[in-house]
């Protein structure tokens, strides 16, 4: 508090904040988007070759919101940056999609996913799973109420819990038996137009499962020095990450042969399955359940203060941008993203609303990362304590990384990405109607 005003107070050191990018990243997808992949991909070197390729976009990204987040450490991360580069309807429109379609989804669903793991060990019903979904996001809500200390306390120990669950996944698989086709690293046999195209669809699911090395930008101003330690909180969180998901993948190849991964949809299971007995089912839904509230503790952490950004500009929704007396925390925010949470929860279709807003979601991380280049000539005078190594070849190339992400959701599901930029648009009247107020 200064001068009776309260702000926000610099809790995060670099372990804090690297903590949360590591904690959003992880969620439940490293855990089953093996079989996915191995529908498309049916060469170990393939797989992977993908996830090198997606920790290498994500990388690319990571290296933009590095530069961005030191020359720019304000709340909100690339809802700042976009507003600067193309303007305040460009900054409201990404923050309305975030905030009130692919953010309170997300919070939805990893509430949803860590009920649903949790009620299978404890054999609770399906109304019972959404209460227990229900009780978590308001448990963690309130935690992050109470006190940016309270929230990176829990986000640091869940963090913790499921590097531990990767690192044995990885050991414990190391100690079963290869499987009769264990996974080798052949040298490239072809690289045809349809392998290509498969090798492209197989990098949705990664780059999905990369999603998440942004979050700690949205807290920049409550990071100690974050001039130096938001980028790296992104870039060791990210690199930390990737190591974890080549060796886990490794495993998962070691241990079912990639003819059977598609007809295993929970790989991390059958692993533990297969080293552990029965048990191991048991143990892999507590891993699962225990990485998904990990990630929406970090999820709810950094919502709230993305639609305390959006409150500071726009009088519509500035009564959300206050901090609490006490606590120094967005608690009107993060109260009201949880409330959308609990009704998705209870109504059943954040999925759908994740989906529809993925692609312009893509869109926005794209302008975002065009944004180093526009900011360089719209703005040369802002001290840019980390510049992006390779420019201006890194931000170009994760803008066209996307692009064919986009174009790819747009070629497949074409009604889900029409019904997202509908979604998006939508947004234009509200954002008339705050300037107006």
């Amino acid at each position: 508090m200064m001068g009776g005003v309260v702000t926000l107070r610099r809790s995060l050191h670099l372990p804090d904040a690297t903590a949360l990018v590591i904690g959003c990243v992880i969620g439940a997808g490293i855990f089953r988007t093996a079989a996915s992949i191995s529908k498309h991909l049916q060469e170990p070197w393939l797989v992977m070759a993908v996830w090198v390729a997606g920790g290498f976009i994500s990388f690319c990204g990571a290296l933009c919101y590095a530069e961005l987040g030191a020359a720019y450490p304000k709340t909100g991360g690339d809802y700042v940056y976009i507003k600067k580069a193309y303007g305040p309807a460009a900054g409201f429109l990404f923050g309305w999609t975030k905030i009130f379609t692919e953010r309170v989804g997300t919070i939805a669903v990893l509430g949803f996913v860590f009920a649903e793991y949790l009620s299978g060990v404890l054999g609770l019903s399906p109304v019972q799973t959404r209460e227990l979904a229900m009780l978590g996001i308001l448990g963690l809500t309130w935690a992050n109420i109470a006190g940016i200390h309270v929230g990176k306390g829990v986000q640091n120990l869940l963090t913790a819990v499921k590097l531990i669950a990767l690192l044995a996944i990885i050991v414990v698989g190391l100690s079963v038996a290869p499987a009769a086709a264990a996974a080798s690293l052949p040298a490239v046999s072809s690289l045809d137009l349809s392998t290509l195209q498969a090798f492209g669809v197989a990098l949705v699911f990664v780059l999905w499962t990369y999603g998440g090395w942004t979050e700690s930008a949205y807290v920049a101003e409550e990071i100690h020095d974050p001039h130096r330690n938001l980028p790296w909180s992104i870039l060791l969180g990210l690199s930390v990450v990737t190591l974890l998901y080549l060796a886990v993948n490794w495993v998962y190849m070691r241990v079912i042969p990639l003819s059977e991964m598609p007809g295993t949809p929970l790989v991390a299971a059958e692993v533990m399955r297969r080293a552990l007995g029965p048990a191991g089912a048991t143990v892999t839904s507590l891993m699962i359940a225990s990485s998904a509230f990990g990630a929406l503790n970090g999820y709810i952490l950094t919502s709230g203060r993305i639609l305390m950004a959006v409150g500071q500009d726009h009088p519509l929704f500035s009564r959300l941008a206050a901090l609490h007396p006490v606590f120094a925390t967005p608690a009107r925010a993060l109260a009201f993203n949880a409330a959308i949470a609990v009704l998705l929860v209870w109504v059943g279709t954040f999925d759908q609303i994740v989906t529809y807003s993925t692609v312009v979601i893509s869109v926005f991380f794209a302008l975002a990362a065009l944004a180093v280049i526009v900011l360089r000539v719209k703005d040369p005078a802002t001290p840019r304590p980390y510049r992006v190594w390779g420019y201006p070849v890194t931000p170009v190339l994760f803008v066209l990384a996307l692009g064919l992400f986009v174009a790819n959701i747009t070629w497949t599901q074409p009604k889900e990405a029409v019904f997202g930029f509908l979604l998006a648009a939508a947004g234009l009247p509200v954002y008339f109607l705050s300037k107006r107020k």
